[in-house]
């Protein structure tokens, strides 16, 4: 594991004594209870979404002066979504350094945007304790900057459910995305949800997620790639 952070630290050009807060970063609530480790990386999940929320509202106060409160918190919104941080952490390869449960990993979970979210949240949080609010900005603020050149176009994304009913009603007046659970997994306290999108009775769109409505969402978004790629062919 060590080894593998200090590929991923140089990488980011991070210099550290003690690699326990990383690690801590990187390890999943699944593997904790496999190996009955008293940490996990919740807690910076917690800590992390707090110092992003700060670099994302100043990077977007500094960026857009004309902008008013609601259409920056719009913006917030969508470059915090767990489908911004997920690929963000895409970028940097998160999946790779992840430790998870060995069912959790057989399952796919590496590659979760859930779980992709919340490593990058716990790296900040990492970054943060390791360095302050300025370490944490110089190592992500151009990470983000790359991935999100312009954090005004993601505004559409923040309602996929909405963007694709519209979609849909310019071409039909009579049909309506149905969201149907495939799967529900786990304890009420920590459920994983399956659901599909159907239109006319078709699936459109899959997705996954904690919740019902972020799977609802996560499947709205699939079947609008999947639309939106078949209109451009």
């Amino acid at each position: 594991m060590e080894r593998d952070l200090a590929v991923l630290l140089e990488a980011l050009g991070v210099e550290v004594d003690n690699k326990s807060v990383f690690v801590e970063a990187f390890t999943h609530r699944s593997y904790s209870a496999e190996r009955g480790l008293s940490y996990s990386n919740q807690r910076l999940e917690f800590l992390g979404d707090a110092v992003l929320q700060i670099i994302i509202t100043e990077h977007l106060y500094n960026r857009y002066e004309d902008c008013d409160e609601g259409r920056l918190t719009k913006m917030r919104s969508a470059m915090a979504r767990q489908q911004s941080l997920a690929a963000l952490a895409s970028d940097l390869e998160l999946e790779q350094y992840v430790r998870l449960g060995k069912g959790e990993r057989a399952s796919g979970g590496a590659t979760r945007s859930s779980t992709l979210c919340d490593a990058f949240e716990a790296l900040a949080g990492a970054l943060y304790l390791e360095g302050g609010l300025e370490l944490a900005k110089k190592v992500l603020g151009p990470l983000m900057e790359r991935r999100f050149p312009k954090p005004d176009e993601l505004i559409a994304v923040i309602n996929p459910k909405g963007m694709l009913q519209e979609m849909i009603q310019r071409c039909s007046q009579e049909d309506i995305p149905e969201y149907v659970v495939e799967s529900k997994d786990g304890p009420d306290h920590d459920s994983w949800y399956s659901v599909s999108v159907r239109v006319g009775g078709e699936v459109v769109g899959k997705g996954e997620g904690r919740s019902r409505k972020s799977a609802e969402m996560a499947a709205a978004s699939a079947a609008l790639d999947a639309l939106m790629e078949a209109k451009g062919k």
